[in-house]
């Protein structure tokens, strides 16, 4: 710390020093550094452990005040942590793998190596100037070898379990970024990173099998009551789990013969059972497996096919949806259906996808929007099947067990749950999801061996295969004689070359002296893997590597990983509700099994920070050119002031303009608050401080000093740090009005040091450079503020011998009255009474309306 400081006790207002916020803060951000305040204590302590994090940045660029928010916010819960007697772990790192930095690297004729690191090395000058207290010693960059040597090893792992496997699918493929993506990558029928339309391609990939593990996500969302109900609900949607029925439907011709082929059968996943005696027609997704060798012969081999290849062009996401025009073609089968024994054709349609059920569908157009318009497009029976007891059909349908309608002249399809008509035996039953109607059919299916009970998850297995250059290799060697096999454990990594010319189009997959290998197995000529994995497989354990960052044996000590996990605050965007938070509570899980750590979830209590917008309302970011670095408020008012501004303009999971009013308010209050201190400072002594011994004028400021510290503290375990702010200004601003009344007097000098010391304190988490100077300056502590501890207070010193309440006569406020504050009701009223003598005069009070505390509204007549 700073070695030298003067005698402050006397110093008065005169002698309050000028605030120079660079001065300052260049001194204890070497200060800091110099002890290595902020190194996390790993062992040896009997102190409770605090893991705060933030979500770690893309170094795309020099950082902006959205990234400053998020920072300052758990900078924040970090020191005030540290305060609060925890042992703090409050690392940074890098998402340092991923496309950009190959397309900037192209853009600039440089390597993406050296565009990563020029920005990692400006955002950490950048967040070095604004005072994180980062442990720097557990950096984390995810582009280093001895980082993702041991993502490899982790995917490696996974294979050995079962949780990694490779197979030919229709993928989502973005022509701009020319790489596929996962389900989850696609947004809007779009590329969630370059914004365009999303195309099908059958190409062989590598998944991570997260359906392993589909229930337990949705399960576990019960074990977060710190997370957004929004997100938690935003992943349950995303799991998707249904409970249904699975039904088997009987492959055959025109003429009713069998087709071969799957034990003459095709399953569909339906909720509704109850709606099989309305099946007119079968569906099948352009991508269902075996739909060539089912049409073969048929004679409509090219109509299916323009239908497939459509498909292709168009995302599965927006096929899905349903709002586009819908195509199909007949296959030229039939199907049988289970319970009514009716044949009904079988079409392949553009908005049946794969990725959910079987990629085959019973098509019950009655109730079925999507289905409804693709059997009026296509001229296809429209059944009715289950009807509100009020439409006209109604009576003249439900006692019949014959099918008499086949057509409807409807508008829209009837989406409503009713009672079923035209269903055989089952007619006049109730139908819905889990109806009775629903769970006899089922029954019924279940015992002649056509269908049986089942769940399903809208959740897909993750697609890692990347086929770009700069990410983590997948460490996996091809050979003709043994297959495909993975690299030995002791040669990773399989390390990136760093020296690729991407200008001149060269890949992994163009570098022989990347991909020429020799088996592992048999000693033969082989090739590595080209293709590289999804950069969200890097962010998904990094909160792990945080706790045991050395470790050169396994990515992380189980010892290390139960002392700190879970994260107790996460601190990111909204925009993660589902990539990245899903992926990571799937890896926790899955090396929980593997036994490296204890803990079922990654991150206790979630916060999301809302946006930093521009003027215009606009999200600031690079790409719209309307970022406002964190310098140009740094350089001419100090890190302090943008941290107390981006705090108190509004609360964190807000979003708000930005605001340079807001700015010069905060570096106002800044000076305000170091005069204020300085003045306290320069009239106190430390000592005990007894309320008793108190005048009424030193016992409000004795009060308020409780009040704020109460306040504070409850609204920082809230993180609702703009409300904690006004209550340290209002503590400010009692200070000041205290000193500008008198002189304090010598038995007042020990409450001067305590409220001295508690405005620094609380400003500690929020403005550290002015409070570690102030802590030492003014008050004359040798050590950083850092090593207090936070102020203690009593919630009942806050409370105050007197209240002001208001006195309205019918609902007007005419007067304001002090009162005991513990005084009756009816003291209350005798004193509303008199104070409002003139307005209630020559009038009868009828009714007296209290609310202790606060007001008493006299109603008269």
């Amino acid at each position: 710390m700073c070695d030298q400081h003067t005698d402050h006790n006397h110093a008065g207002a005169d002698r309050v020093p000028a605030y120079d916020a660079q001065a300052i803060e260049a001194r204890w951000i070497k200060a800091w550094e110099d002890e290595n305040l902020f190194a996390a204590a790993d062992e040896g302590s009997d102190r409770p452990k605090k893991y705060v994090l933030e979500m770690f940045p893309y170094p795309s660029g020099d950082l902006h005040m959205g990234h400053a928010r998020n920072y300052t916010i758990g900078d924040a819960m970090a020191r005030q942590a540290r305060m609060r007697g925890f042992d703090v772990l409050h690392p940074i790192g890098f998402d340092a793998f991923g496309l950009p930095a190959e397309n900037a690297a192209i853009k600039h004729s440089t390597q993406p190596a050296v565009w990563t690191y020029k920005n990692i090395d400006q955002a950490l000058a950048t967040m070095r100037r604004m005072g994180f207290s980062y442990d720097m010693d557990r950096l984390v960059k995810t582009c280093e070898p001895a980082y993702y040597r041991w993502g490899q090893w982790i995917f490696e792992k996974f294979w050995e379990r079962g949780l990694v496997y490779r197979k030919k699918s229709p993928v989502n493929w973005c022509p701009t970024c020319k790489t596929v993506l996962a389900n989850e990558q696609v947004i809007d029928g779009r590329c969630w990173r370059s914004g365009d339309l999303v195309e099908k391609r059958d190409l062989e990939q590598w998944y991570i099998k997260i359906t392993a593990y589909a229930q337990e996500l949705l399960d576990d969302l019960e074990k977060l009551p710190g997370w957004p109900e929004r997100v938690k609900q935003m992943q349950a949607n995303w799991i998707g789990r249904s409970e249904g029925a699975e039904v088997d439907f009987t492959l055959c011709d025109l003429e009713g013969e069998p087709i071969p082929g799957d034990e003459g059968k095709i399953t569909v996943f339906t909720t509704r059972a109850d709606t099989l005696f309305g099946v007119s027609f079968f569906l099948l997704a352009p991508e269902y497996e075996g739909l060539a060798d089912l049409v073969a012969g048929t004679g409509q081999e090219d109509a299916v096919a323009e239908v497939v290849e459509r498909a292709k062009l168009v995302s599965a996401v927006e096929r899905a949806q349903g709002t586009l025009e819908k195509h199909g073609a007949f296959t030229g089968r039939y199907v049988v259906n289970p319970v009514s024994g009716e044949k009904v054709p079988v079409w392949v349609a553009d908005y049946v996808i794969s990725d959910y059920g079987t990629g085959a569908v019973m098509a019950v157009p009655c109730g079925d929007q999507r289905d409804f318009e693709f059997a009026r497009a296509y001229n296809l029976p429209i059944v009715p099947i289950i009807l509100g007891e009020d439409d006209p059909l109604f009576e003249r349908l439900s006692g019949d067990a014959d099918r008499e309608v086949t057509e409807v002249d409807w508008d829209q399809a009837y989406s409503a749950e009713g009672v079923l008509v035209q269903s055989g035996p089952y007619t006049g039953m109730v139908g819905g999801k889990h109806s009775p109607a629903e769970a006899a059919i089922v029954e019924a299916l279940e015992k002649a061996g056509t269908g049986r009970r089942s769940v399903q998850y809208r959740l897909r297995d993750w697609l890692i295969s990347r086929q770009r250059y700069w990410g983590n290799p997948i460490p996996a060697i091809y050979c003709d004689h043994c297959g495909i096999v993975p690299v030995p454990e002791d040669d990773l990594p399989v390390v990136l070359p760093e020296d690729l010319d991407l200008s001149a189009g060269e890949t992994l997959a163009t570098t022989p002296s990347f991909y020429e290998t020799t088996c592992p197995v048999c000693g033969g000529p082989a090739h590595r893997e080209t293709d590289t994995m999804d950069t969200f497989t890097c962010s998904s354990w990094y909160f792990l590597r945080y706790t045991d960052p050395h470790n050169t044996s396994l990515p992380f000590s189980r010892e290390a990983a139960d002392r700190w996990m879970p994260v107790d605050n996460y601190i990111g965007g909204i925009e993660h509700a589902i990539l990245h938070l899903l992926y990571s509570r799937f890896f926790a899980k899955a090396l929980r099994d593997m036994g490296l750590l204890a803990a079922d979830e990654p991150f206790t209590n979630l916060l999301t920070q809302g946006m930093v917008k521009d003027a215009n309302g606009e999200t600031m970011s690079k790409s719209k050119g309307n970022v406002v670095p964190p310098s140009s408020v740094i350089e001419p008012y100090g890190a302090d002031t943008m941290r107390l501004a981006i705090l108190f303009i509004a609360p964190p999971e807000r979003d708000f303009d930005w605001d340079e009013d807001a700015v010069a308010g905060a570096n106002r209050f800044i000076r305000r608050a170091w005069r204020a201190v300085w003045q306290l400072a320069g009239s106190a002594a430390a000592g005990e401080v007894g309320a008793s011994a108190l005048d009424e004028r030193s016992r409000a400021l004795y009060r308020e000093r409780h009040r704020t510290l109460a306040k504070c503290t409850e609204d920082f375990d809230r993180q609702q740090f703009n409300t904690a702010i006004s209550a340290i200004m209002e503590l400010v601003n009692a200070a000041v009005s205290y000193l500008g009344d008198v002189e304090p007097t010598a038995r007042d000098a020990a409450l001067c040091h305590l409220v001295a010391t508690d405005i620094v304190s609380v400003l500690a988490p929020i403005c550290p450079f002015m409070a570690d100077e102030l802590w030492h300056e003014a008050l004359g502590h040798a050590e950083s503020v850092y090593r207090a501890p936070w102020p203690a207070f009593d919630v009942a010193e806050a409370a105050t011998d007197e209240v002001e309440i208001a006195v309205q006569v019918l609902g007007r406020v005419r007067a304001r009255v002090s009162v005991a504050a513990d005084a009756t009701e009816s003291d209350l009223r005798a004193a509303a009474e008199a104070a409002a003598a003139k307005w209630i005069e020559g009038k009868a009070v009828v009714k007296a309306i209290v609310v202790p505390g606060k007001l008493v509204n006299l109603v008269v007549k």
